[in-house]
């Protein structure tokens, strides 16, 4: 059975909704069962409540599962938690670990990269039979810029291969359930690179609207995310990470997805077609 951790996350759910679908047998370990039963629907899966601090939920959530979907957050707490986790993983027998990274480097000036690359170390260290996920930006981030009427980010030419989250979880789940993934990274994006004002322009295309692109500044964006309710460690961070698109660093494709999978990732048109209808298409 598989286990999914931050099953109300964008990856963790669309996990979810895929193994429903498919009607594989697998269990979700969240804190809000409500919010889950929201996210996915309420049948089709087991539930674990608990948090990555409690021990005891944990060891309760992985009884019987020999693979585990681990969502994971910067935060010096997920950090500390790990650890202890990837102990109580391993002495479960877990056969697959499938977690979701990014791109990272332990030695890094950059908070998120280097961070990243430390949650990786730890689970290496721990000798668990790891699949690393590092996609790009996801496609699914443009709807709360597309429900807000604008794209508001930092500006530069620094271009990015935008993923679906859709192409994500297929990934995730293949390397949960079958052989032939083990100690792989797999680096995950969508077709092309295109700057954010750029995907704004495509966006606006497809949906026959116009949602504009806003440059806004870093501390802009970080005071946006402390207003959303968002800690002050983690706007710090986002604003951090916008220097790649302010330098001009270009993310370019993988072809990853289409090896996997044996078709070409998504595209950002099809993402918003298949959106249209949630998104006010005109």
């Amino acid at each position: 059975m598989i286990l999914v951790t931050g099953a109300t996350g964008n990856v963790g759910s669309e996990i979810a909704r895929q193994l429903i679908a498919k009607e594989t047998p697998f269990r979700i370990y969240v804190r809000d069962g409500a919010k889950a039963a929201e996210m996915i629907g309420a049948e089709g899966y087991e539930v674990a409540l608990g948090d990555f601090d409690d021990a005891d939920a944990f060891d309760k959530a992985l009884a019987g599962i020999d693979a585990v979907y681990m969502v994971t957050n910067q935060s010096e707490a997920f950090k500390t938690a790990l650890p202890r986790m990837a102990e109580q993983i391993k002495k479960a027998g877990v056969t697959r670990f499938v977690m979701l990274s990014a791109e990272c480097d332990p030695d890094s000036e950059v908070f998120f990269v280097r961070r990243t690359g430390e949650l990786e170390e730890i689970v290496k260290a721990a000798d668990l039979p790891w699949t690393f996920m590092r996609p790009d930006w996801f496609m699914q981030n443009f709807a709360g810029f597309v429900a807000m009427g604008m794209v508001a980010f930092p500006a530069g030419p620094g271009k990015t291969s935008f993923v679906d989250v859709r192409d994500v979880a297929e990934i995730a789940i293949k390397a949960l359930s079958e052989e032939g993934h083990l100690h792989r990274v797999y680096r995950l994006t969508g077709p092309d690179p295109m700057t954010f004002e750029g995907a704004a322009i495509r966006i606006s295309a497809a949906l026959g609207r116009d949602i504009p692109f806003v440059g806004i500044s870093p501390e802009d964006m970080r005071n946006a995310l402390i207003e959303q309710g968002a800690e002050p460690w983690y706007a710090d961070m986002n604003a951090e990470m916008t220097f790649a698109v302010r330098e001009g660093f270009t993310f370019n494709p993988s072809n990853d997805i289409e090896f996997l999978l044996g078709r070409k990732p998504r595209s950002i048109e099809t993402y918003v077609a298949d959106h249209a209808a949630d998104m006010g298409a005109a």
